[in-house]
């Protein structure tokens, strides 16, 4: 079917989104690699870029079940309903943009809020004012998104804890070279934590190119490997310019990281979002990494954890999804009156 000239300029947001959200997330993957001194800034982003690139197409492999949660948000019927064309384009102009909003104010104050969280409020909160709470699915909703803001976080600070805790109990008689083992197999858990990232972050963009592809009147279960290749570019070139603000509040902010550290947060983070993303969830980068690094930090001296930089952090995850949603309702009744 011959897609109109909205659908490519909303499909252009889309991206823009995307790559802001590698910009913004993606710097989380190396933050630990680089405040450790395993890698120099420029070298570590290059190498994600390059992982953040390959790693969305892995869904014609493994599936995509993290973007069939973010398209079934809000029910289907309710935006590919021909006669409700208008109303579904000022809905997810509104969302998307709610989203870009959120992610470039939390990144101009260096807060490693999350992009995922800022997408999903974003649409929700659009789709409440657009098409009523009845259209949202309340189970999603509930069960892959909200109850995950809790369990991802408290899951990767106990995960963690206790492999930090195995770690000195199995290092306690090493040498000094135990440091340079540690340095290096860095750069293996990173590229495990960057392709985990990018699998599951990939996926929230191509849902909502889906939803969009439903709007316009050519919905389809197959996802367009277009779609996948451009969340790809956008993913490696937002993580390779990244975010340093970012990098220096969750690298240095909340624990001062040595080899070992790095090496135990970025474990943790990686295990969490992998098991995460097969099981649909769409879940936050920004968080996981930085409750993993309380936990890695508790676990060696809790009173060297900077608790209030902790504190600013877990607020970021509380309040992005209702004033994500807050700004998607209100640009829903603006741009509905343009559409």
């Amino acid at each position: 079917m011959q897609l109109g000239l909205s659908f490519w300029v909303l499909t252009f947001f889309i991206f823009v989104f995307t790559y802001v959200n590698g910009f913004h997330d993606g710097c989380n993957v190396v933050a630990t690699l680089i405040a450790s001194r395993a890698m120099k800034p420029h070298p570590a982003l290059a190498w994600a870029a390059v992982v953040e690139f390959l790693s969305p197409f892995a869904i014609l492999i493994i599936g995509s079940s993290v973007s069939d949660t973010i398209k079934k948000l809000v029910g289907e019927a309710f935006y590919t309903d021909s006669g409700a064309q208008s109303t579904a384009l000022a809905f997810i102009t509104a969302g998307i943009l709610a989203a870009i909003l959120w992610n470039v104010t939390t990144w101009r104050f260096g807060i490693p809020a999350s992009s995922s969280h800022a997408l999903i409020g974003g649409v929700v909160g659009a789709g409440m004012a657009a098409f009523g709470t009845g259209a949202i699915s309340w189970n999603y909703f509930w069960g892959k998104v909200v109850l995950m803001i809790f369990l991802t976080p408290a899951i990767s600070f106990a995960v963690g804890f206790v492999i930090l805790k195995l770690l000195l109990l199995l290092t306690r008689h090493a040498g000094v070279g135990v440091n340079k083992f540690f340095t290096y197999a860095q750069w293996l858990n990173m590229t495990f934590l960057a392709f985990n990232h990018s699998y599951n972050d990939s996926q929230k963009s191509i849902g909502i190119v889906m939803i969009l592809l439903g709007i316009c009147g050519a919905g389809t279960t197959d996802i367009p490997v277009w779609a996948i290749a451009c969340a790809a570019l956008c993913l490696s070139c937002g993580i390779a310019f990244g975010g340093f603000k970012i990098i220096k509040t969750v690298g240095t902010g909340i624990y001062k990281v040595q080899p070992i550290h790095s090496f135990a947060s970025q474990l943790t983070a990686g295990t969490v979002i992998l098991t995460a993303s097969l099981l649909g969830a769409p879940v936050s980068a920004s968080q996981i990494v930085s409750s993993s690094i309380m936990g890695v930090g508790s676990a060696e001296r809790y009173k060297a954890v900077h608790w209030n930089v902790a504190g600013k952090i877990l607020m970021s995850w509380f309040i992005t999804i209702p004033i994500a949603g807050a700004l998607g309702a209100v640009l829903y009744f603006v741009f509905s009156m343009i559409f």
